[in-house]
């Protein structure tokens, strides 16, 4: 059975996400621009999954680290390449 979480629910749990995965980013990054990009990319691949709803902050925060990481390491080319424009 799925649980239901409301729009509003979905929201803070990813507000409280935000700042961890922005923290992660900058530090491999070293730019804020593209730092916050991987950290929209992050936190829309786990708004995504089921798992928004019911996993722990631990779980949630582990997980929200490890899409940082590779939302910076996938496309750090990407994202310096969109300042430049």
């Amino acid at each position: 059975m799925r649980a239901v979480m409301s729009l509003s629910q979905k929201i803070e749990r990813l507000r409280g996400l935000e700042p961890y995965a922005y923290q992660t980013a900058y530090f491999l990054l070293q730019d804020e621009a593209a730092a916050a990009e991987a950290t929209k990319a992050a936190l829309l691949e786990i708004s995504q999954r089921d798992g928004l709803i019911m996993d722990s902050p631990e779980k949630l925060r582990s997980q929200i680290k490890k899409l940082a990481i590779r939302a910076a390491l996938v496309k750090p080319i990407a994202f310096a390449h969109d300042k430049r424009n």
